[in-house]
């Protein structure tokens, strides 16, 4: 059966009921006791994530920072973390949905890693350079954070936190805080609390809406665990419990900026091939040539992995209508002002093609049919409602879209998987995944 991640569990314990809550999160999960992860030295790139349970009062990661250090998994430490600078962490106290968010947000950043390796060497094959590569992580020093509140204690505890030259601009509310967002670049934004009358909770909502700052993280600091869900059900990225949490802030607030980097790392390793013979001309977006060669790696890849690959199509199915009563020139205009849009909307780690004619085809590392609706969401909803401008009409022209999507079985091809996204619903019963 395919997952979204494979997790090792390292506890001195039998954990059953977190075992349950990771399979039902998508995900394997396998055990291995601390004394045999020190005694082997475990450093497994076929582990997405490894997650240290640190809950019976013992200093079971006494010297161990060194070996965490040198992992390529991702890393999540559910207890006391003494390592709050540079590992993630989250409170035996957590709620599902924050386990689930945090596990999310660090499989996530790991699919990108590995599909930034995977991209780049499928570019190499064309001509690109290593020293051409772009760094997929900038430093913390160029970083612009919007603080969002007026608790001067509070502030101050951020302020100390996030002092590592990363520039800070603060807001009293969330009026003035909006129009900040609309006039300046931010990689994320800190909320001081629920705001009086959940105010910062409905002004995430409208951040999560606005087509620009949708994938903006958004990091709540929040003073009393019942707002904990509260929070991540209207936008937040992730949560720090003041004053008990304040430690992880930085390490939390940057584990979303890294993912932002490499999303714009991506797009930017796409613009720097352009020179390359790697784009469709209609729609800028990678050619299927290029599609090709990237998807033996990235199929066999999944396939050793036993992980979920999800391939969806979008069709504009009033192509052959807009060529004709427009013309050709219309038709390409069409053409690639979706295909913007899909470049747009579609996550970092996701790779879209023209895959013929008027079809797109999109794939997604990592994910399931479900999670892959979520994802696709906003995009299938803004190319079904969108008018297109073309040059010499006076009226915008509409496009007739249908998206389906399947996931990849075992053994087979491309094209058979494509044959089954059609006629797959795209409703969906909650918002895209950002």
């Amino acid at each position: 059966m395919s997952v979204s991640a494979q997790i090792l569990v390292v506890s001195n314990n039998e954990e059953a009921a977190l075992t349950k809550c990771l399979t039902g999160f998508g995900y394997a999960a396998s055990r291995m006791d601390y004394s045999k992860f020190k005694s082997e030295k475990i450093v497994s790139p076929l582990y997405d994530l490894i997650l240290f349970l640190n809950n019976d009062g013992r200093d079971q990661l006494s010297g161990l920072k060194e070996a965490l250090t040198e992992q390529t998994s991702q890393i999540l430490i559910i207890g006391e973390n003494p390592f709050s600078d540079s590992i993630q962490s989250i409170p035996t106290t957590f709620c599902d949905m924050e386990l689930e968010r945090r596990l999310a947000s660090l499989v996530r950043l790991q699919v990108m890693k590995r599909e930034f390796i995977r991209r780049s060497e499928t570019t190499a094959l064309y001509g690109l350079k290593t020293k051409d590569l772009p760094d997929p992580v900038s430093d913390e020093i160029s970083k612009n954070i919007l603080l969002v509140g007026t608790e001067s204690d509070v502030l101050g505890q951020v302020m100390l936190q996030l002092d590592r030259g990363t520039q800070i601009n603060v807001c009293q509310n969330a009026v003035s805080a909006m129009d900040e967002l609309q006039s300046t670049q931010y990689d994320a934004m800190i909320l001081l609390g629920a705001g009086q009358g959940d105010v910062n909770l409905r002004f995430a909502n409208d951040v999560r809406a606005n087509s620009r700052l949708f994938n903006l993280p958004i990091i709540f600091i929040l003073d009393h665990e019942s707002n904990r869900q509260a929070a991540y059900i209207h936008g937040a990225s992730d949560i720090v419990l003041n004053p008990s949490e304040m430690k992880n802030l930085r390490v939390r607030t940057f584990l979303h900026i890294n993912q932002a980097d490499y999303r714009f790392s991506l797009q930017k390793l796409f613009k720097t091939s352009k020179p390359l013979p790697v784009t469709d001309g209609p729609t800028d977006l990678y050619s299927f040539g290029f599609m090709r060669a990237h998807l033996n790696n990235l199929i066999s890849d999944h396939r050793a992995e036993d992980k979920y690959l999800t391939i969806a199509t979008l069709d504009i199915t009033n192509l052959g209508a807009i060529n004709e009563e427009f013309g050709y020139a219309a038709g390409d205009q069409v053409l690639r002002q979706i295909g913007n849009i899909i470049s747009f909307l579609v996550r970092g780690e996701d790779i879209c093609c023209r895959y013929e004619g008027n079809k797109f085809l999109i794939a997604l590392p990592g994910t399931g049919i479900d999670q892959a609706r979520f994802a696709l969401n906003r995009v299938y909803g803004v190319t079904k409602t969108t008018e297109f401008a073309v040059a010499g009409q006076d009226k915008p022209v509409a496009a007739t879209v249908e998206m389906g999507l399947a996931e990849m079985a075992e053994q087979e091809t491309v094209e058979e998987t494509i044959r089954r996204c059609k006629g797959v619903s795209m409703v969906t019963t909650q918002a895209a995944a950002s």
